[in-house]
């Protein structure tokens, strides 16, 4: 019997192949487990894109590296709702002065999130896994507080309404990526 001694340069690439395998599979085998505590339809595919377009995402081999890959999209996107209401501020595109102190607000609450973000990956690479979903809630509802402040009698129109609204989402999927640890869904 021949055995088959193939350089490494013929098999790296299988290798390559077959760890994007394990990681979409387990990409669609997590979003489909977290979306089920969502209502919104589109949570699904919003979960698979924005965690397969990090290019990280290939590389991931568990449910905790997932999650980093969404902390660390969660945290690119907060980062940048901050840099757009900051431009907003300085570019004095705010409509009145009670427009530019709600968006100052925004922009605090903005920095609490990074913090609250910061934290929860601490935690999770200690893998206290409750106290870092305590850190992404309050992370993930930074964008809420923001837009309530416009809402209401103060006549006022959010500006970053979208940015806010997919904020929240991205925030959202490594929280749910981190619950799995805590409650594993029945699925």
């Amino acid at each position: 019997m021949k055995v088959l001694n193939l350089p490494s340069c013929v098999l790296s690439p299988l290798h390559g192949f077959e760890a994007n395998n394990v990681a979409d599979s387990l990409i669609q085998d997590s979003c489909k487990k977290i979306s089920i505590y969502e209502e919104e339809p589109y949570y699904y595919k919003l979960c698979i894109t924005s965690l397969k377009e990090n290019p990280e995402s290939q590389k991931v081999r568990n449910i905790d590296d997932l999650t980093m890959v969404g902390w660390k999209n969660a945290m690119t996107n907060m980062t940048n709702v901050k840099g757009i209401v900051e431009k907003i501020l300085k570019e004095r595109k705010n409509k009145s002065r009670l427009s530019e102190k709600l968006l100052r607000e925004c922009v605090k609450l903005y920095s609490k999130g990074n913090d609250s973000l910061t934290k929860a990956f601490k935690y999770i690479k200690l893998r206290d896994y409750k106290i870092a979903h305590r850190n992404f809630s309050d992370a993930r509802y930074v964008s809420r507080t923001c837009e309530m402040q416009f809402n209401g009698d103060n006549n006022q129109t959010s500006p970053v309404t979208k940015e806010n609204d997919l904020l929240f989402e991205m925030v959202d999927i490594p929280e749910s990526l981190n619950f799995l640890h805590i409650r594993p869904p029945d699925v």
